[in-house]
């Protein structure tokens, strides 16, 4: 039986951290209602036909690539206060792997 596309996306999301898909639905897991079973990180996947988000990191991305430059973007929603950081998951990974090299 083939896997539906957001399953899927779950499953490729925690190989690429080194880790597995969070069986079963939100809590009903008794591991975690994280989509990834993580010791340090709360995974929540999102799978969808359209994303705006992904249109505006696509353009920071072009306009990166020519400055030699990494894409972040950094989202801030009227009268809330603090902003999001979106970045490619290859991005989010190079990250990752650097941080967790340096612990000590």
């Amino acid at each position: 039986m083939v896997d539906k596309a957001w399953k899927r996306h779950e499953r490729n999301t925690a190989r690429s951290l080194g880790t597995v898909r969070t069986p079963l639905s939100g809590k009903a897991s008794r591991h975690t209602s994280s989509d990834v079973i993580h010791p340090s990180l709360y995974v929540e996947c999102k799978y969808r036909r359209h994303l705006a988000v992904a249109t505006w990191l696509d353009e920071a991305t072009q306009h990166a690539k020519e400055e030699r430059k990494t894409a972040i973007l950094a989202l801030r929603q009227s009268g809330r206060a603090g902003a999001i950081a979106v970045m490619s998951w290859d991005t989010f990974l190079k990250l990752l792997s650097h941080t967790e090299g340096n612990k000590t």
